[in-house]
This record gives structure tokens, C-alpha cells and sequence, in this order.
């Protein structure tokens, strides 16, 4: 939710720079389908549905594996699009640590006491994200911060999704503010 919320601030930020919100759409993405391919997995694996059924829920690492390798994919083939560079780098670090600790992204007990989520226990699984614990592979690229429960949309995040959501907000801005197309 909080990107959403990032995602509608750099917009707004774009219009009253003077941008355009028609120029978002003369984006053209490659290989829009892995894409949506990618995500539509991710959906599907969190689904109630799915995390209910112990006979699928094993399942749900792989086909979130599955689902990054997919969306690296897609990215990579939109390297000539203003901030992707930054994008895919952030969504690899993210991709390596989800990776190297069994599918799950970690999460400290120390940023999900301070956005107000209930503690995992070292090794314990929610969802995408498993318990930090001595065990854990690349802790400091796992979700160590957090955005407090005081303030709106408390969550944790890692470095890899602060580059995501900075190429994404440079996407918007550049693409918002152009002419013509981004990627001409």
C-alpha cells in the first residue's frame, strides 16, 4: 500500500511540475505478458485460497521464485526506459536475498515491532517473509526498515524496494514531463 501511496505522490508531483498524465500511457513495456505473468503468480500464491491449502502451500516458494525469475526477465528487456537501470537493480538485490533463504524475503523482529506487524520467530513463514534469525543469508538487504504505526501504511521494506520505488518515481517523472515517448 505504501507504494501505491509513492506511486500517486511522484504523479502528483509530475502534474504540478508540469507533466502529463496521458504520457503515461505512451509507455511501451517489452514483454508486458511476462509481466503480468510474473504478478498474477505472486497473486495467486498469497491468495487465501492458496496459503489455506497444505497441499499447495508448499508450493508457494517455487512458484515465487518462478515469478521473480519472470519479472527480472521483463525488466531487463526495459533497460532503455528511464530509471530501470535502478529498478532492476533494487528488484535483483531483492530477488538474490528472496533467493538465498528459501523463497521467503526476511524480515526482522526489530522493523515489524516498529511498523505494529506481529513478530516472526527466526525461521517462521507469513506469507512471503520468513523470520529473520543467526541462520539468515544477507540480513542487511532483507526488510530491516520500517515505516513506524504511527504514521499511515505501516510497513517494512528493504533496500532493494527503496531503488524500486526511486526508479519508479524517475519513471514517472521523466516519462510524465516528455513530449514524446520515453523510450523513442
Amino acid at each position: 500500500m505504501f507504494f501505491l501511496l509513492l506511486l500517486t505522490a511522484s504523479i502528483v508531483l509530475a502534474l504540478l511540475r508540469g507533466g502529463k498524465f496521458i504520457n503515461l500511457s505512451r509507455v511501451r513495456f517489452r514483454s508486458p505478458l511476462l509481466i503480468l505473468l510474473g504478478l498474477w503468480i505472486q497473486i495467486v500464491i498469497y491468495s487465501d485460497f492458496w496459503q489455506a491449502n497444505l497441499q499447495l502451500k508448499p508450493f508457494a516458494p517455487h512458484a515465487y521464485l518462478l515469478s521473480l525469475a519472470l519479472l527480472l526477465i521483463a525488466l531487463a528487456r526495459n533497460l532503455r526506459l528511464p530509471g530501470m537501470r535502478v529498478i532492476l537493480f533494487g528488484f535483483t538485490l531483492n530477488a538474490l536475498v528472496i533467493a538465498l533463504n528459501g523463497g521467503y524475503m526476511p524480515t526482522t523482529p526489530e522493523a515489524r515491532a516498529i511498523a505494529g506487524q506481529p513478530i516472526l520467530a527466526p525461521g517462521e513463514t507469513h506469507n512471503n517473509s520468513i523470520g529473520a534469525g543467526a541462520e539468515t543469508r544477507l540480513v542487511f538487504l532483507s526488510d530491516i526498515f520500517a515505516i513506524p504505526k504511527t504514521l499511515p501504511l505501516p510497513n517494512v521494506f528493504s533496500i532493494g524496494d527503496s531503488l524500486i520505488m526511486l526508479g519508479v518515481a524517475y519513471l514517472i517523472q521523466k516519462a510524465m514531463r516528455q513530449s514524446s515517448s520515453p523510450d523513442d
